[in-house]
C-alpha cells in the first residue's frame, strides 16, 4: 500500500494538471484537434483524481502503524 500512498503525491497534481489542460482546450479557438480531445483530458484527469484522492497518504499509513 505504501507504493500507490507515494505515487498519489505525483499523480494527484498530474490529475489537475490534466483536467486544467481539458478546461482549456474545451475553451480556446485556435484548433479543432485540442477541441476533440479536451474532453477526453477532462474525464481521464477526474478519474485519476477520485481514483488517487481515495487512496491515504504516507503520513497517515505512518499513524495507523504507529498507532
Amino acid at each position: 500500500m505504501w507504493y500507490f500512498a507515494r505515487l498519489k503525491k505525483f499523480m494527484e497534481p498530474f490529475s489537475m494538471g490534466m483536467i486544467l489542460f481539458g478546461i482549456f482546450s474545451l475553451c480556446q479557438p485556435f484548433t479543432f484537434f485540442l477541441y476533440h480531445y479536451g474532453f477526453a483530458f477532462l474525464g481521464i484527469g477526474a478519474g485519476l483524481y477520485i481514483l488517487f484522492s481515495h487512496i491515504p497518504s504516507l503520513e497517515e499509513l505512518e499513524e495507523r502503524k504507529g498507532a
